[in-house]
């Protein structure tokens, strides 16, 4: 018997610009992370593909610098269990995730402003079934230079 084939399921989260604290550097620096917080894992597993100023990014789209990539995370989901409340009344499991794309971040800023473009991509059929529509926050991402993450992140 054939291995059932997994649809896709992607969310696409659009920030507007996305603020630089860049401590007076300019493009003089070593480091830059992009940060997103309050990332949803009470839901489906996903893979967050990162842009810089490509807001046509889709789950199509190659992960190349030339299309604006700047990396990605997963998030492993816990999913909703049967009989738990939909998603106003769940419970939510907030996080931090981390980019390091100091390359990405210095040519976006090249350009002037920043946007960042964040496809997230999981499977049909898993726990949760993929990103839900709150799993990231667009206004809750930002970009910090030479500040490198907490220990344990």
């Amino acid at each position: 018997m054939a291995p059932e084939r997994l649809q896709s399921v992607t969310s696409i989260f659009r920030s507007g610009s996305v603020p630089v604290d860049a401590g007076g550097k300019g493009g003089d620096f070593e480091r830059a992370d992009i940060v997103f917080e309050g990332v949803e894992q009470a839901g489906g597993s996903f893979e967050a593909r990162v842009f810089l100023n490509n807001p046509e990014a889709d789950a199509s789209t190659p992960m190349t610098p030339e299309h604006g990539y700047a990396g990605s995370f997963h998030v492993y989901g816990y999913g909703r269990y049967p009989g738990e409340p939909g998603p106003a009344g769940r419970p939510t499991a907030p996080m931090t995730r981390y980019v390091t794309a100091t390359e990405a971040v210095r040519a976006a800023m090249a350009s002037g402003d920043v946007t960042v473009t964040t496809v997230a991509v999981g499977r049909e059929g898993q726990k949760g079934d993929g990103p839900g529509a709150g799993a990231i926050d667009p206004d809750r991402v930002s970009i910090r230079l030479d500040q490198p993450p907490p220990e344990g992140v």
